[in-house]
């Protein structure tokens, strides 16, 4: 043999350390392990807790295809959480919106349930008046009764719900001469009927105050069993619907019977 040359030798060498390294595997990029993974979710979890309603969201259409995916195997354990932490998001979705509803219902009534206020209150004390003047037994008894719908009428301006639409009491006349007089925006509606809700605060009005700020700060209620995302609730709503039974064949019952009718082509003997 002879002898190699100084380059041949060196690009030998280069060869064999490069065949002896060991060769750097490419990250997957859906790998959970990732890091660049692991900091996303870490990123997300922070901003979950930090109340961002639109990761929560994102986050509970998350675990609800997780668990409605079929073919995806979990653990009780694991689905026990998740069942758990869906509940909370979900639950706090709830008080954010109920949050925002109270807050604009207050504001877009507030002008009509404070003037009803005070003219159910002026009301009452002209009625209050009367009562201390008059001696007569039936008209006493009259004002009483008129007084008792006057203090209802402060007690459901007062103690409505706040997320629910508010029924005015005293509705504005269509005369403006009549708009004017206070006598007959609050005196002239005292016999008039009234919206089921006044009923409601009249009977919570014997059990306390307590029972009268329970029903001003009730809420909506809610099914959280039910899908948050569109796309899931029409998938479960289509696979609830009752589908043909097939037979032989794969046919329906109608369809067989409609093949095995000759639709009288042949004639009977």
């Amino acid at each position: 043999m002879g002898k190699r040359s100084y380059e041949e030798a060196e690009g030998s060498n280069a060869d064999g350390q490069e065949q002896n390294q060991p060769q750097k595997r490419n990250r997957n990029p859906h790998n959970r392990f990732n890091p660049k993974n692991i900091a996303k979710r870490q990123k997300t979890t922070q901003k979950i807790n930090d109340g961002n309603l639109s990761q929560i969201k994102k986050r509970v259409r998350a675990i609800e295809r997780l668990l409605e995916h079929k073919n995806e195997k979990l653990p009780a354990n694991v689905r026990n959480d998740l069942e758990r932490e869906l509940q909370a998001h979900k639950q706090r979705i709830a008080d954010e919106s109920d949050r925002k509803l109270r807050s604009k219902m207050i504001s877009k009534y507030h002008m009509v349930r404070f003037f009803e206020r005070k003219k159910a209150m002026r009301l009452a004390k002209q009625l209050m008046k009367q009562l201390d003047e008059t001696k007569d037994e039936a008209e006493i008894a009259r004002l009483k009764a008129d007084l008792h719908i006057a203090e209802v009428d402060l007690d459901y301006a007062l103690y409505h719900p706040h997320m629910e639409t508010y029924i005015s009491l005293y509705p504005k006349p269509k005369d403006e001469a009549a708009e004017k007089d206070e006598k007959s925006s609050a005196a002239h509606h005292l016999h008039s009927s009234r919206p089921p809700m006044w009923t409601t605060i009249e009977k919570a009005r014997q059990e306390g105050k307590s029972a009268l700020e329970k029903i001003r700060d009730r809420r909506p209620e809610r099914d959280f069993s039910k899908p948050t995302s569109k796309k899931t609730a029409n998938k479960s709503s289509s696979q609830s619907e009752e589908r043909p039974a097939k037979g032989k064949y794969g046919k329906t019952e109608e369809e067989s019977a409609s093949e095995s009718d000759d639709g009288g082509f042949f004639e009977e003997d």
